[in-house]
């Protein structure tokens, strides 16, 4: 099966052998057939050389396409069908992607705070300490750090803490430990 590409200009050559007959004024002519389209390509005869210049397919034919494929020669107003053969159109140059899945960003589980002695157990801290870590890495998205957080981003910052808050709720009662852990970690 004879290769084409939609996205290179290519040459089919061959050599040609004729007998009683001169090639010297002689024309040749690559057909390619499927069952939507017929495309003819001229070529020409140089010596017993045969050189057709096949065009980039790109919008004419799609990947895949397959059909058939003959060289017509004529010489001395005869005319010769000397080679055939099944031809597939593939891409030269290609880049393939493949996104195997999207993944939605963790949040923090809910912990179950236990008091005792009236005292905060260590679930606490640590799940505080993460919330702390994630909405710290929400912050560096949008450009909030140490520096800028009581001036120019002070806004964005409190909206942001507000928009956190309203999508998780449960961790309305431990709010202002978090905003003291985030302004601990922000850099």
């Amino acid at each position: 099966m004879y290769k084409l590409y939609l996205d290179k200009t290519e040459n089919f050559e061959c050599e040609l052998s004729i007998k009683n007959a001169s090639l010297k004024n002689g024309f040749a002519r690559l057909i390619l057939e499927t069952k939507d389209i017929n495309l003819v390509f001229n070529g020409k005869i140089n010596g017993d050389r045969c050189l057709v210049p096949i065009k980039k397919l790109k919008g004419v034919m799609e990947e895949n396409t397959s059909g058939k494929m003959h060289l017509e020669v004529v010489v001395e107003d005869t005319y010769f069908k000397p080679w055939e053969s099944e031809f597939i159109v593939e891409e030269h140059t290609s880049i393939k992607v493949q996104v195997k899945e999207q993944s939605e960003p963790l949040k923090p589980t809910v912990v179950v705070k236990e008091i005792i002695n009236n005292k905060v157990d260590s679930k606490t801290v640590i799940s505080t300490t993460l919330i702390s870590k994630e909405i710290v890495r929400l912050c560096e998205k949008f450009g909030i750090n140490s520096k800028n957080i009581k001036g120019e981003k002070r806004n964005d910052f409190k909206q942001l803490m507000s928009e956190y808050f309203k999508s998780n709720s449960e961790y309305n009662k431990d709010r202002n430990k978090i905003i003291d852990n985030i302004s601990k970690l922000l850099k």
